[in-house]
């Protein structure tokens, strides 16, 4: 009998080396992927222009600027996560390149992420199995780090890797929380920090605890221990306490230090920001995508949700669907790889992996069987979201669902430009176009000049020594506040316009019409992709001319850029129905 417990004995232990001894190599494999990738991603600058803003702010406050744009030390609301910017701020120590600093913060985020995720279901497991780092690790690292949509993601300089840790972090210590194994007030300010990494996350901050909380009549797989565990009263004062008392802090400090208690992306995306803008974000597409590089934990929480485990997926999925829900309502510009919606991917890995905790834990009694209808339709279900994200990546299917989302969308009649060439100049890929225009014209220009442009991430940090105006008012708080008037901007009197991306309809189509800015500047069309307008009385007019002339020779060799001097403009203001592609 010793004999067959001991023989029992070591071959769990047997099974257990050897699950962990998986694990460990799938997890060198993901690893090593990652840093390969990382490797790879940081002998190229990076081409996420927004990720670039962040680094203007840390070294203005750097420079005892405080927290602004301008060298007027002017405090701006720009970024939307603060905490990134924190996180930004350090990083600029580092002595790396800009574009490294921002990869490297990005991509140990992710491997954060990672390990927050597997720390919310270790904590929270009931099986052996899960309890042990290396394998639930691997459950969760290896189908992320092979998903390209992660892998973007992990490489973008942006804060979604913070808010995604973040996210699992909060998630994990809500379920402890239940449990009575950690404070309501650790809570709380785990949920003011995703708040300070995301603002929408309130919205998970909020809805979570209270899901989580509440007690069922039924078994819910949250508790503890076969006891039912129900915070108090006092639990959810102390947690919502402190997350409120958080929130309005930083909106009454925010208030008081900008002027405004939300960033100035939320003034802008409201309201007619983006009137007449050319290009088309698809909340649907950018969700389905995001779904579909989670197929394996939504196809576990289709598979093998139980009863018992209902409400434990629910606590997930009713506030990412809120949150979805709210994001199909904002205009998603730069949503690169679904980057709204990843921070927000705990909220279903997490109760994906610990459904399959629970069935480790507690296998179901012959009683507990499902019937074979059970099985056959959940499996129908599976195969058919399966056979979905595969279709999904075809180009007629992804059609099909932005005809359905909009359909059409509304633009406005180009601006009719009078030069005297007769053949355009060519027209370069944003990435090339942004390191031309920053590198050859505009960061050699003498300190303290002004430059207009709706592009300002790179070249707001290359050019830290020249006030940057932000045409597309995300980092201007007068633009922001007040709306774009090209009277207001003339005033202003930048040295320099790189007139807005040809997706702004209405605002190229406002700049261009109006007859002082031909009269003030030198306009070549089609310069730098959009147009560049240089002051005619600038005081730095012959450092902006001699520039120009480098950038031109070395961007359009063999064109005369007398013949794309503008000499008059016309613009019917006409808006017009775009079908979309």
């Amino acid at each position: 009998m010793e004999r067959t417990s001991q023989q029992g004995t070591m071959e769990g232990d047997g099974r257990r080396r050897l699950v962990d001894l998986g694990a460990a190599l799938l997890l060198a494999q993901a690893l090593a992927t990652s840093i390969e990738q990382f490797m790879a991603a940081r002998r190229d600058k990076l081409g996420f222009d927004d990720a670039y803003m962040f680094l203007r702010y840390a070294h203005n406050i750097r420079h005892s600027l405080g927290f602004s744009w301008n060298l007027n030390g002017v405090h701006t609301y720009g970024p939307t996560s603060l905490l990134w910017s924190f996180c930004v701020l350090l990083l600029s120590y580092l002595p790396t390149d800009p574009w490294t600093q921002l990869l490297l913060g990005s991509w140990v985020c992710s491997l954060a992420t990672v390990m927050a995720m597997a720390w919310a279901v270790r904590a929270n497991a009931r099986s052996e199995w899960l309890r042990r780092p290396l394998p639930t690790l691997a459950l969760v690292a290896a189908p992320l780090f092979a998903s390209r949509l992660f892998q973007g993601d992990q490489f973008n300089g942006m804060e979604t890797m913070l808010a995604t840790a973040l996210c699992a972090v909060f998630f994990g210590l809500c379920l402890l929380w239940r449990a009575g194994r950690v404070s309501p007030v650790v809570v709380g300010a785990a949920g003011v920090l995703l708040f300070l990494a995301r603002p929408e996350s309130g919205l998970v901050t909020v809805l979570l605890p209270a899901l989580v909380g509440w007690r069922p009549g039924y078994p819910s797989g949250l508790e503890e221990s076969d006891g039912q565990a129900r915070p108090s009263l006092r639990g959810f004062l102390e947690m919502y306490g402190v997350f409120c008392a958080g929130v309005l802090i930083e909106l009454a400090l925010c208030r008081l230090y900008f002027g405004t208690p939300v960033p100035l992306s939320v003034h802008m995306k409201g309201g007619e920001a983006y009137r007449g803008y050319g290009d088309v974000w698809y909340p649907s597409l950018m969700l389905i995508a995001f779904l579909s590089a989670l197929q394996l934990f939504v196809t576990a929480l289709v598979l093998l949700t139980r009863r018992r485990d209902l409400r434990l997926v629910l606590c997930g999925l009713i506030p990412a669907a809120l949150v979805f829900a709210y994001l199909g309502t904002v205009n998603q510009i730069m949503g690169f790889n679904s980057r709204y919606y990843v921070p927000y991917a705990p909220l279903l890995v997490v109760p994906a992996v610990l459904v399959l905790d629970r069935w480790l834990a507690f296998p179901p009694a012959e009683s507990e069987a499902w019937p074979g209808h059970t099985l056959r339709n959940r499996a129908v279900v599976t195969a058919f979201l399966l056979l979905f994200f595969l279709l999904f990546y075809s180009q007629a299917v992804q059609r099909g669902f932005r005809l359905l989302e909009h359909g059409h969308h509304m633009e406005y009649d180009p601006v009719q430009l009078k030069i005297a060439a007769t053949k355009p100049l060519p027209s370069f890929d944003w990435k090339t176009m942004m390191l031309d225009v920053t590198d050859d014209l505009i960061a050699p220009l003498p300190p303290g000049a002004t430059v207009a442009s709706s592009e300002v991430g790179y070249l707001g940090e290359r050019a830290s020594g020249i006030n940057i105006i932000d045409l597309a008012g995300l980092n201007d708080t007068e633009i922001a506040l007040h709306g774009f008037e090209m009277s207001r901007l003339l005033e202003r009197k930048p040295d320099l316009i790189w007139m807005p991306h040809v997706d702004y309809t209405f605002q190229r189509g406002v700049m261009f019409s109006d007859p002082a800015l031909l009269a003030q500047y030198d306009v070549y069309a089609e310069a730098g992709n959009f147009g560049i307008a240089i002051r005619k009385d600038s005081p730095y007019h012959a450092a902006i001319e001699r520039q120009f002339r480098i950038f031109w020779a070395r961007v359009y060799p063999g064109y005369d850029p007398a013949d794309y001097l503008v000499r008059s403009a016309s613009w019917s203001g006409t808006a017009h129905s775009v079908r979309n592609r």
